[in-house]
């Protein structure tokens, strides 16, 4: 999981909340159009076209905007912001396993959902190089519960991420310690086209086990 520094709103979507009238108040329902494109595009530019739960690469195509902290359980933030993400699997095949956001569903819990918007999120979790993620601390309960609720362990993205770290461990015996330390710093930024790498936080960990 990678930290999202939650930027500030999009203006169309502060603009539309404040055309609240005594006649008509916006909701998650009549949010539409422009001011909800604005959204989805402002979400997928701050987590660098990532997906908020399991970092494979996405776009607007493949992602929906995800409440961290659903309406169900928070009706009063459903048009936070700071409650929003982009998570993956806006358009499920057949017979597609669900993860993340889609999984997750109504599931919320304080105290157990470790979340992107965590400052120390990116120290919980460790990725081993079969493809699984486990937490870091034997202990840490909150980890396992947020792996499991999030299915970030099904055999879809184990092998997605262990073809991504084999992708980088093949070619490491050629790489000095240079190398590789700027191979992180560079998978800590996003491209040219404001991306981060797919997994990148998975290999970010990889590649620092091998310093």
């Amino acid at each position: 999981m990678k930290f999202i520094s939650k930027r500030e709103d999009p203006t169309e979507f502060r603009e539309w909340k404040a055309l609240a009238s005594d006649d008509w108040s916006p909701n998650w329902d009549n949010l539409a159009g422009d001011p909800k494109n604005k959204v989805h595009d402002s979400l997928l530019a701050e987590q660098g076209h990532i997906c908020c739960y399991c970092n494979r690469g996405i776009d607007k195509d493949d992602s929906h905007i995800e409440h961290l902290v659903p309406r169900s359980h928070a009706s009063h933030k459903e048009l936070d912001y700071d409650n929003m993400l982009a998570s993956c699997q806006r358009r499920l095949k057949p017979k597609e396993p669900r993860h993340c956001g889609v999984l997750k569903g109504e599931w919320h819990d304080e105290a157990l959902l470790i979340s992107p918007l965590q400052e120390d999120c990116e120290t919980r979790f460790r990725f081993v190089e079969n493809g699984d993620v486990i937490p870091i601390s034997e202990g840490d309960h909150a980890a396992q519960k947020t792996i499991q609720k999030l299915g970030l362990n099904i055999e879809k993205l184990r092998a997605m991420r262990r073809r991504a770290i084999e992708s980088v461990t093949e070619i490491l015996d050629d790489l000095s310690t240079d190398d590789i330390e700027g191979w992180i710093a560079g998978l800590k930024q996003t491209d040219s086209k404001g991306h981060f790498e797919l997994f990148c936080q998975t290999l970010i960990q990889i590649l620092q086990s091998y310093i």
